[in-house]
């Protein structure tokens, strides 16, 4: 019943918008200013989701059938935007090919860049951006703005909100870019998390070793960079 409503929820906002980003939320409607560096338009209205330290799940709804798609970070609070200077060339995921509309995307663990874990703490502000390069050759841009914290991974892996969120639809898929015939099932990874056996009355944590090391061997080919 709850990922129904989720479903229906998300289903209403991507009537308006090229690609909506659910976990964590995205700054609002920028169906028209979608194309503009580098958050769609729109600037951060102060509304800020909390974000594992060490790393979470990142959902969004594409829907294009095919999208070149890259996952940046910029940390601050008040980040310039309109100067020359790019905030925004922190690579957490490496350009990939995201393949099938029309359905959720999800990354069940992206780890902060080793440059950037010296200045990552509960509390600190930052905006995760996604850039996707579409068929008409147009790149779109949304932005997600959050606070990192200590216990967000846990509170995510309640499997009431992770069961709801982070799952991917039967039509969405992706490639890495260096091998096009490697395909990435990003549907089998979120059956893997789905399937964990946990203890009655247990949350599951993001950061458990156990966790951990699925999602090392299952993301080691996109993610070989980060882990």
């Amino acid at each position: 019943m709850l990922r129904s409503l989720v479903a229906a929820v998300v289903l209403a906002a991507t009537a308006s918008a090229h690609f909506v980003i659910t976990y964590p939320p995205d700054r609002g409607n920028s169906y028209n200013t979608q194309f503009q560096f580098p958050c769609g338009g729109l600037e951060s209205t102060g509304n800020r989701s909390y974000w594992p330290t060490n790393g979470g799940a990142m959902a969004f709804v594409p829907l294009h059938d095919f999208a070149f798609t890259t996952i940046n970070i910029a940390i601050g609070d008040k980040i310039q935007e309109t100067t020359d200077v790019n905030r925004w060339n922190h690579i957490m995921v490496p350009t990939f090919n995201q393949t099938g509309g029309n359905g959720t995307f999800c990354l069940p663990l992206i780890k902060i860049p080793p440059s950037l874990k010296p200045l990552v703490k509960a509390g600190v502000n930052a905006t995760i951006q996604i850039v996707q390069l579409v068929a008409s050759g147009s790149a779109l841009y949304n932005c997600a703005d959050i606070t990192f914290s200590d216990t967000e991974a846990q509170r995510f892996g309640n499997p009431q909100i992770w069961n709801t969120i982070c799952f991917n639809s039967t039509n969405i898929g992706a490639n890495h870019l260096a091998n096009s015939e490697r395909q990435i099932n990003y549907t089998e990874l979120a059956l893997q998390e789905l399937n964990l056996k946990m203890a009655a009355g247990s949350h599951v944590s993001i950061g458990a070793t156990t966790l951990l090391a699925s999602l090392a061997v299952s993301m080691g080919v996109l993610l070989s960079g980060l882990l």
